[in-house]
């Protein structure tokens, strides 16, 4: 193979990559889309649904996810928590979810951004290249 040869097929190859590249920027800013305009609050990272609402024994928030675990006392003896004590854990888990919920809009328009962004830049840099080489 002559070096003209392996230059095509390596400028060739990026573009293909770029475009790849800008196939995912835009469906993660479809999906950065869809999740601020079709839900009331932006969806939690992996479809996780979570209660803060406290269970039937009163020590951990209700989860529903891959995450969901009771913890017990150190000494091993569950008690029923005080009122205060079940407020601060909803109020902590409210701010919890608020904040899982940022970070991933956050992410998405991040993601929408730097892949689509990348991807252009590239194609625009190496698919006139191999076109040039490939005459």
């Amino acid at each position: 193979m002559s070096g003209k040869t392996i230059a095509t097929i390596y400028f060739y190859i990026i573009s293909v990559g770029s475009i790849i590249l800008m196939v995912i920027g835009i469906f993660n800013a479809a999906n950065f889309i869809v999740n601020s305009t079709q839900f009331e609050q932006y969806p939690l990272r992996w479809g996780g649904i979570t209660s803060c609402d406290y269970g039937a024994d009163g020590l951990v928030p209700v989860a529903r996810g891959p995450m969901s675990v009771k913890v017990l006392p150190p000494d091993g003896i569950e008690s029923t928590p005080s009122a205060q004590e079940i407020q601060r854990a909803k109020e902590q888990c409210l701010k919890n979810e608020a904040a899982d919920r940022k970070q991933h809009q956050v992410d998405d328009i991040k993601n929408a951004i730097t892949f689509s962004l990348v991807g252009i830049i590239l194609f625009l840099i190496h698919f006139p290249q191999a076109r040039k080489r490939s005459v």
